[in-house]
């Protein structure tokens, strides 16, 4: 399976991108590609991993409405035989989601040109605006998506912050996938528009085009360049942009001057350096569940800005990997809530679906499957007492739940009276990592150790998780 899913992996591209789009998660352009990413994910981590992020009764629920499973009414008291004759006789081959897009070397190398070029406006010019990519979130309402380039100027239009750029960007640049056109354009565009976005550039490499759409009362109005090539940003006061010029270099695109496809006026109003509103990210994010369902469940914009990672498509150790195991926790999770349950079941045969979940059970039933997980929450809040003048040490969380301990199970410790230590820098000038919380990721690596410093103040996401239920250490 390996190779083939290997095989299958290779579609992705530097232009994928992994946005959200209507309280959906949206990979490489379309839908369909999302639940590509969901199968690969499924086939390359398996299908207990997947299971693990549901309760069980919405699997066998899921299974009784997909595949006409037997309804479990008791889940203490179901005959585990009969669920797997029941599964073996179904004739059922697994989806495979095709994938139809196509990015080519030729696109990486304009994108990279020309945000290199508005890099420089912002940096050699004194701070026309800045200039970000390859990623970063463009935050609009409740969609975010991930703009080929973004230019921008602050307050009042945008703010950044370390994660995200909320507010509409002043010039925002798009790149066409083929096979995906028709996303960009009556998807993302619109939302552009509705947004405020004053300048959209469409770039259409394949065809060596490019089109510029003006917010106009409101409404995008495709405008045209002058008789000598140029295009007055109107966003961007003193800024004029000469569009020709990057076909006539395409067999140049390295690291091009700013001024080559760009002029800009001696009076041009200077920005100093936008300052940056904070993280932006609510970091208890990760001590909650995927609020999956049989049907879809929309995405918030802080559920989708924590848990999704850097969109670089890696493989490692036969599987997909997105961030390492975090990020394919995040993404799978949200790709279960954008198509459901019920839907998510078709991708795997219903034999694949009962073996996990029976073998979940069996995790379960025995008493003693979290001993070597509890013996590290003991090892851990000795260690953490022998080194720091700790008050108070809880365990919370997945340990003290019902529920067995799974892949993606960690070991929260809630702690009063954690230091505060700035960690101190080796003679080459390097960070060693010896605060309390490094100390215990590097304790252990599954599970992952997670402290929770009550000192700080909790939130309403850790005040739940200790209402839920916790053990004195």
């Amino acid at each position: 399976m390996s190779a083939s899913l290997l095989d299958d992996y290779h579609a992705w591209s530097p232009g994928s991108k992994i946005e959200l789009v209507n309280g959906q998660l949206i990979v490489g352009d379309s839908l369909v590609h999302s639940r590509r990413l969901l199968s690969q994910i499924l086939r390359g981590w398996g299908v207990e991993a997947i299971a693990a992020l549901a309760s069980e009764r919405l699997w066998w629920e899921a299974l009784s409405r997909t595949f006409g499973a037997p309804m479990l009414t008791n889940l203490d008291g179901f005959d585990a035989s009969t669920l797997q004759q029941w599964a073996e006789v179904i004739d059922y081959q697994p989806e495979n989601p095709p994938h139809h897009g196509d990015w080519r070397f030729s696109y990486s190398q304009l994108r990279q040109a020309l945000r290199m070029a508005m890099f420089g406006l912002g940096m050699r010019y004194e701070k026309l605006g800045q200039s970000l990519g390859g990623g970063f979130v463009h935050r609009l309402g409740q969609h975010g998506f991930m703009p080929d380039v973004l230019f921008f100027r602050g307050e009042p239009r945008n703010r950044l912050y370390e994660y995200y750029l909320e507010g509409a960007a002043d010039v925002v640049v798009e790149f066409l996938q083929l096979g995906c056109e028709e996303y960009t354009y009556t998807v993302k565009k619109p939302i552009y528009q509705a947004a405020g976005v004053p300048e959209l550039w469409i770039v259409d490499v394949a065809q060596c085009h490019m089109e510029l759409w003006r917010l106009v009362d409101g409404t995008y109005q495709r405008q045209t360049i002058d008789a000598a090539g140029q295009y007055v940003v109107s966003s961007v006061p003193g800024l004029t942009f000469l569009p020709d010029k990057i076909w006539l270099a395409k067999d140049d695109w390295d690291y091009p001057l700013e001024e080559t496809w760009f002029e800009v006026a001696a009076d041009a109003p200077r920005l100093t350096r936008l300052p940056r509103m904070g993280e932006g990210v609510d970091w208890s994010k990760a001590l909650l569940k995927f609020p999956v369902a049989l049907d879809p469940v929309t995405i918030a914009f802080d559920d989708y800005i924590y848990w999704c990672p850097e969109a670089k498509f890696e493989f490692l150790n036969g599987r997909p990997d997105i961030g390492g195991r975090e990020g394919i926790k995040g993404l799978a999770g949200m790709l279960m809530m954008t198509f459901g349950l019920a839907e998510v079941v078709k991708l795997a045969h219903p034999r694949d679906w009962v073996a996990a979940l029976l073998a979940q059970r069996r995790v379960a039933s025995d008493p003693n499957h979290k001993a070597d997980v509890w013996k590290l929450a003991r090892d851990t809040a000795t260690f953490l007492r022998d080194h720091y003048s700790i008050d108070r040490i809880v365990v919370a969380g997945d340990l003290v739940a019902p529920e067995p301990l799974n892949l993606w199970s960690e070991l929260v410790l809630v702690v009063w009276g954690l230091p505060e230590v700035e960690p101190p820098r080796s003679e080459s000038g390097r960070t060693q990592y010896t605060s309390p919380e490094a100390i215990a990721r590097h304790l252990s690596d599954y599970p992952r150790i997670r402290l929770v410093d009550a000192g700080k103040g909790l939130t309403s996401t850790e005040t739940a998780l200790l209402n839920a239920g916790y053990v004195e250490l």
